[in-house]
């Protein structure tokens, strides 16, 4: 698939979720407010990258004087707009965003990084939109997300179920090989709770989270399979529920002053 056809695949995903998106975004409400905490109180222009429907958009909005909000999705972007807390919306990739350098004062992007094919190419565009001294705040998920869900499908069948999250060493590298773009990194393991795979599923559904970027196999899954990877499942957690695993990353990328 290239990545035109990809990134059209991404957003009818997404698109399709926009209302069911809020209800099921335990993990989103979780990483943004963490992300959020790690950005300044006070800005001019505050850039949203995969803004989806504009549920975290009131508090960010406490952040900014103005807010643009940048998606792949146009349902995402209608739904934003219908809410009227952005001062603008924008359909585009952020690999390559329709903005003037050195015109924004704070880039923010929770979980969409995952999603773009080439990540570098997204925080050399924030890097490159920001003013001098301005700040992004992205989070991403790393390789070890779902990797209980992972290991039950892998005893089910051969076909590849979830997606194929980048590891922190090509963050890592990314920071040493672009060092203008100031970048720091932190991690953090967050677990949830589910009644059993088909509730996890269901959730990932709902967020629109489910479109395997690599290698997908469109085959049906039917009933006896699902019970299969439910009993492959490890429970870990008490009253019979499963968790699942995601491994999160937070960049946090400075533009330095001119001398």
């Amino acid at each position: 698939m290239n990545a035109l056809a990809l990134s059209d695949d991404i957003a009818r995903h997404f698109g399709r979720a926009r209302d069911s998106y809020q209800q099921a975004a335990r993990l989103q409400r979780v990483v943004a407010e963490k992300a959020l905490s790690l950005l300044p109180a006070t800005a001019g222009l505050l850039v949203d990258l995969g803004s989806g429907p504009g549920w975290f958009h009131p508090r960010l909005r406490q952040h900014c004087t103005d807010l643009v909000a940048l998606d792949l999705s146009f349902d995402m972007l209608e739904k934003t707009s219908a809410a009227q807390q952005v001062s603008l919306a924008v359909q585009a990739d952020a690999q390559s965003l329709p903005l003037a350098s050195e015109t924004t004062d704070r880039v923010f992007s929770s979980l969409m990084l995952q999603w773009c094919e080439k990540p570098e190419l997204v925080l050399q565009e924030a890097h490159r939109v920001l003013k001098p001294g301005g700040l992004a705040v992205i989070s991403t998920l790393l390789d070890g997300t779902l990797q209980e869900f992972k290991q039950a499908w892998a005893q089910v069948d051969q076909h590849q179920h979830i997606n194929q999250f980048l590891p922190l060493n090509f963050y890592q590298q990314l920071a040493q090989d672009l060092p203008e773009l100031g970048l720091r990194l932190q991690t953090e393991l967050v677990k949830l709770d589910y009644p059993d795979v088909l509730a996890l599923a269901r959730e990932l559904k709902d967020l629109g989270a489910n479109t395997v970027t690599q290698g997908r196999n469109k085959a049906l899954t039917g009933k006896q399979r699902w019970q299969k990877v439910q009993q492959a499942y490890p429970t870990h957690c008490s009253y019979g529920q499963i968790h699942a695993s995601y491994q999160v990353l937070y960049l946090t990328l400075t533009k330095q002053n001119r001398d």
